[in-house]
């Protein structure tokens, strides 16, 4: 089969339907019925257009391959490779090199290392917001307060602080040390030992490997400026080089996404595993409805606290509502709902949606994957939609520029904001008839640790050990990242999870992943009688009885959002500093199969940096290039031995991460299937 036919399964992979989750086709088809636009009804037209004029790709087909080239104002060029045969419906000379000469391999590498910047931008812009909030708060100019002092130690020590130092202390060097980490050292000396988080956390063995490959990590600001750099005209153009520093801001992404969580849980606390609801109707046509979006939690932190006080339960009774419900959307979302177990309403494919109902009074954005049209659609109904970060404006929304120092007063004005807002709301909503389903979320790697100690509390990691000794647990899936209108939405990761858990490979789940895992009843206990192996469901069964829940754990253990994929970095990280092997030698895998935006491509380079396999179900724009493609999807195993699995068909995919399991297993010297 020609490495283009993968297109041709992306496409039959949504002909059939546009998503798994039967709220979210109600409310699609109401929506629709309104004459209305959502992301799905626009990418449909999309398809529809494009595909008379590239019938393989469904959009543009150099876009789609990665040989577009727009890096400077003497293009755009779009250019062909030889062994690429992708007859156009378009009367075009093809040309083999840009105007400035760049070859197709140089287009595609340098394209796919621009995504990393961004990618890597945003979560190390967001960790300097937290970990600036955390100094703040230890130099006690906000009402914050440290709730996990345990896990401040945990850290500090992890970092080589001494203890006997006060908890405010403690956090201030913590702090600063992830800002030198993200934004380079004060004394404007690159840190040429790499980032000081990754030093503390990361296997000696693999630290060792990336240093030899010169992937290791200084300063996030410092390695994406160097992508910034090599992505100039006239500078890099050896494509094998853009793919190394691909990986290198990868690595420095994964590390901003660790610091984050280390400080949300310090200063919000640490998760453990509890029951919620994720679903549409986690809404109340009867209270003040606040759907929170967004990656900076410390906001809706205060939101959540005021919400729940005697002064705005009376003042949303006052005006004829039976109280505040809080739902959350996207990543924010997965962090109240392993905090709080706050429900999780959605993610941004159902933001449009959600409003939709019209009981959605107020629509707390701060930053990251809230889709421009949210406020096209909010002007159609009553919603307010609340920006709050200067990097994330939104025309015609309400601003409220939080800051930390500020954080309770700005708190109240969203209140007020939201519950004057719900007088205003029409006198016919509308919510999908379809109820919640039950989940269970929390599962930090010290929930896991700490079910695992009471089985063996001396070594707690021996129990888990011992389980993936025996194929209990044959193997461990990730399953992160974005969901995507490309597909049939959710379902891919629907049929992937099932089949994988069939085989007993147990299921981490995190951000938009997990909630989709979550709307198809895979984080609720029922799910493991029904879909899990039989060696798998006895082992959640016992472990559900030693954490006192009475029942079995879910099949799928929700880790909190995208930010949170570090709590099964530092899993597999253990696992492989106690077994003595690197990552790549662990029957671990992860699953992206949706994945949209740049975050998702950084962290994937990140994760096959440290030895991960990582499926997308989604073609790459990489196909233009066969070396690119080749360097990361084969030759990769032999330089970190990662790679990255494409395949749009779930079923097949599952069977491909079996394989790689199975693989793992035998050169562990383990049982195999």
């Amino acid at each position: 089969m020609s490495k283009l036919d993968i297109f041709k399964k992306e496409k039959r992979s949504r002909q059939s339907k546009r998503t798994g989750d039967p709220a979210t086709q109600y409310m699609l088809d109401y929506v629709e019925g309104l004459g209305l636009d959502t992301v799905f009804t626009r990418q449909k037209r999309y398809e529809e257009k494009f595909m008379g004029i590239f019938p393989k790709t469904g959009r543009c087909d150099f876009g789609s391959l990665g040989i577009c080239c727009r890096q400077c104002l003497i293009g755009p060029c779009r250019i062909w490779h030889k062994d690429v045969d992708l007859p156009l419906r378009i009367n075009a000379p093809m040309q083999t090199r840009g105007t400035c000469g760049a070859t197709a391999d140089t287009i595609v590498a340098r394209n796919w290392l621009v995504y990393h910047g961004r990618g890597c931008a945003a979560h190390s812009t967001t960790c300097k917001e937290v970990a600036e909030t955390l100094l703040k708060t230890a130099r006690g100019q906000t009402t914050y307060q440290i709730k996990d002092t345990a896990k401040l130690k945990a850290v500090a020590k992890k970092l080589g602080f001494n203890g006997n130092q006060t908890d405010e202390q403690l956090a201030e060097k913590i702090a600063l040390t992830a800002l030198s980490d993200i934004m380079g050292k004060p004394d404007g000396v690159s840190n040429k030992g790499g980032m000081t988080f990754a030093n503390a956390y990361l296997p000696p063995k693999v630290l060792s490997r990336l240093k030899e490959l010169n992937i290791m990590p200084t300063s996030s600001f410092e390695d994406v400026a160097d992508a910034d750099h090599q992505a100039v005209i006239g500078m890099m153009s050896d494509p094998y080089y853009f793919v190394m520093q691909s990986l290198k801001v990868g690595i420095a992404d994964l590390m901003a996404l660790l610091m984050t969580t280390e400080i949300h849980d310090i200063l919000l606390g640490t998760p453990a595993p509890a029951p919620t609801k994720i679903g549409m109707n986690v809404l109340d046509e009867k209270m003040v409805n606040i759907a929170v979006h967004g990656h900076i939690p410390t906001l809706c932190e205060k939101v959540i606290q005021w919400a729940d006080s005697a002064e705005f339960r009376d003042k949303a009774k006052l005006i004829g509502a039976k109280g505040i419900n809080i739902v959350g959307i996207c990543c924010t979302g997965a962090e109240v709902l392993q905090r709080h177990k706050i429900p999780l309403a959605g993610n941004n494919l159902q933001e449009d949606l959600l409003i939709a109902t019209g009981v959605v009074d107020a629509f707390l954005m701060d930053v990251q994957c809230s889709y421009p049209s949210t406020h096209a659609m909010a002007e159609q109904f009553h919603t307010k939609i609340i920006t709050t970060m200067k990097d994330a404006r939104v025309s015609m929304a309400d601003h409220l520029a939080f800051d930390p120092e500020k954080a309770d007063e700005w708190a109240k004005q969203v209140l007020d904001l939201s519950i004057n807002n719900f007088a205003k709301r029409p006198n016919k909503n509308h919510l999908p008839p379809f109820s919640p389903m039950n989940a269970i979320a929390g599962f930090s790697a010290e929930a896991c640790i700490g079910v695992l100690s009471k089985i063996d509390k001396e070594n707690p990691l021996k129990p888990l050990i011992d389980n993936v000794v025996n194929g209990n647990i044959y193997g461990v899936c990730l399953v992160a990242g974005c969901t995507s209108p490309k597909l049939a939405t959710e379902e891919t990761y629907h049929v992937l999870v099932k089949e994988l858990l069939k085989n007993n490979v147990l299921i981490l789940g995190s951000g938009c992943a997990a909630g989709a895992c979550g709307r198809g009843g895979l984080l609720d206990t029922a799910a493991t009688n029904q879909y899990a192996g039989e060696k798998l469901k006895k082992l959640l069964s016992v472990l559900g009885d030693v954490a006192g829940l009475g029942q079995p754990l879910p099949p799928v253990w929700h880790i909190g959002s995208c930010v949170d994929n570090s709590r099964a970095v530092n899993i597999a990280s253990a696992l492989a500093a106690a077994l003595n092997v690197l990552i790549k030698d662990l029957p671990v895998v992860v699953s992206a199969a949706e994945a949209v935006t740049e975050k998702a491509v950084s962290i994937g380079s990140g994760a096959v940096a440290l030895g991960f396999p990582v499926h997308v179900a989604v073609v790459p724009p990489v196909l233009g290039s066969p070396m690119v493609a080749k360097l990361l999807t084969a030759d990769m195993k032999d330089l970190t031995g990662g790679c990255f699995i494409v395949e749009p068909d779930p079923k097949i995919a599952a069977s491909q991460l079996l394989d790689i399991i199975t693989e793992r297993r035998k050169k562990l010297n383990l049982p195999v299937n």
